[in-house]
């Protein structure tokens, strides 16, 4: 066998190995007669991490192009409920491949809804992450070497508690000077009338 028949049994190889965790790593459907591949653009898919949607649209194995412009994409963390709308761009030179940049900063699972149009057909489809679909966002404590390094929501976490017990102290604090100035006020009265009611006995 020549050098260039080995050479092209090995990358035939690699290919067909390589394809199945594609496949698993998106989710597949038919809608309205066109041919939806969606799932992240980065996989594994780990938090903090700049990442994308990653989507696919053909007709009878034909890209559709121009869907950019007619389609949007809902991105929703389903733990926390919190939502928003991106905007689809082309990739280079890929007809029919679209992207919507994004970095998750939290981990868990996911739902991307594409809504607007494709062609005529009306397109509302929600694709979420999962066991045979495509992946939920994973933490990286577990891949970081030598020192883990803290997520952005941990950091604003240790951040937000660290105001809300420096406003505690404050109020704390600041009760503390009200009493205190209102235990002066009472001293003074109690002072002054001690005071005036001496002289009055002295009068008498």
């Amino acid at each position: 066998m020549s050098v260039r028949l080995r050479l092209a049994a090995l990358v035939a190889v690699v290919l067909m190995v390589g394809a199945p965790s594609a496949v698993l790593a998106h989710e597949t459907r038919e809608v309205s007669g066109y041919r939806f591949v969606a799932g992240w653009i980065g996989e594994p898919a780990l938090e903090g991490q700049k990442n994308g949607v990653d989507l696919r649209i053909t007709q009878a194995e034909k890209p559709i192009e121009g869907v950019e412009k007619t389609l949007q994409v809902e991105i929703l963390h389903k733990a926390s409920g919190t939502k928003k709308t991106f905007a689809l761009r082309t990739i280079f030179r890929d007809p029919g491949h679209y992207t919507a940049d994004i970095i998750p900063t939290a981990p868990g699972q996911y739902e991307m809804r594409f809504f607007g149009k494709v062609g005529t057909a009306e397109v509302n489809e929600t694709f979420i992450s999962g066991p045979g679909r495509y992946g939920d966002i994973e933490p990286t404590t577990e891949l970081a070497f030598p020192v883990a390094a803290p997520q952005a929501r941990e950091v604003a976490g240790s951040a937000r508690q660290a105001l809300d017990a420096a406003q505690s102290a404050e109020d704390a604090a600041s009760m503390a000077r009200t009493i205190g100035i209102v235990g002066v006020i009472v001293g003074v009265l109690g002072l002054g009338a001690g005071g005036s009611a001496l002289m009055a006995s002295r009068k008498k």
